[in-house]
């Protein structure tokens, strides 16, 4: 496989060589040891949401007498869709003095080098915020085209990308069964895990628990996803 072609297209001409750089250290190495679980992005146990334009407008004022710590907000997804609250979010999180980071919603049928961009152009923040994450499930998204080895050197094209223009590692965010199918034994062991499992903690070695969809939030109406730093 030549990942030098899936950059062609990387996400500005002055990033091309770090991605580079980052994709080639990112891809296993046969016989290589398993790397540690990463440090940890919160405090321990800190309690936190996400939200996006699916949650409606927020209440920040009443929001902010709950006892989180940090949020989530849904920035992109694809290759040009954009979340109509995120900017609001975003000032109104960061004016609350929470940890606040940014995530995209990865379409398995779009190239990473525009997924990048668009995610890009939406969060300008570089420093003080928590890793960006991607969004990665079956829900919602569409068929990989081009085989599984091609979709996930799309996927790293895209990661590396994000790890250069932010100077961080991002965060994936996924389930077990996802994980399992797409990610285990190829090379994304340094991405911190946030993981969804609403049964009982995740077997797997995680930086964030996300342990509901139904929680109640004051200043937001209807169900928000609950999420926990790993203890």
């Amino acid at each position: 496989m030549t990942l030098a072609r899936n950059v062609r297209c990387a996400v500005r001409s002055g990033l091309a060589a770090a991605v580079l750089g980052l994709l080639a250290a990112c891809q296993p190495q046969s016989g290589a040891p398993v790397s540690p679980a990463p440090p940890a992005l919160l405090p321990r146990g800190a309690e936190g949401i996400d939200l996006s334009h699916h949650n409606g407008r927020v209440d920040w004022a009443r929001l902010g007498t709950e006892p989180f710590q940090f949020v989530y907000l849904k920035a992109t997804e694809g290759t040009d869709h954009t979340d109509t609250d995120f900017q609001t979010n975003w000032q109104a999180a960061t004016r609350l003095g929470w940890r606040v980071g940014a995530y995209h919603f990865y379409l398995l049928c779009r190239n990473g080098a525009p997924q990048a961009e668009n995610f890009i152009r939406q969060v300008e923040v570089r420093g003080g915020t928590l890793p960006p994450a991607v969004d990665l499930e079956h829900a919602h998204n569409c068929q990989a085209r081009g085989g599984r080895e091609a979709a996930l050197a799309e996927l790293r094209v895209f990661l590396a990308a994000l790890e250069a223009e932010y100077g961080q590692v991002p965060v994936i965010y996924t389930t077990p069964a996802f994980h399992a199918e797409w990610l285990a034994g190829e090379g994304f062991e340094a991405h911190p895990l946030w993981l969804r499992s609403l049964d009982s903690p995740p077997a797997l070695p995680y930086a964030i628990w996300q342990y509901s969809m139904k929680g109640k939030a004051a200043g937001v109406d209807g169900p928000v996803d609950l999420n926990r730093a790993r203890e």
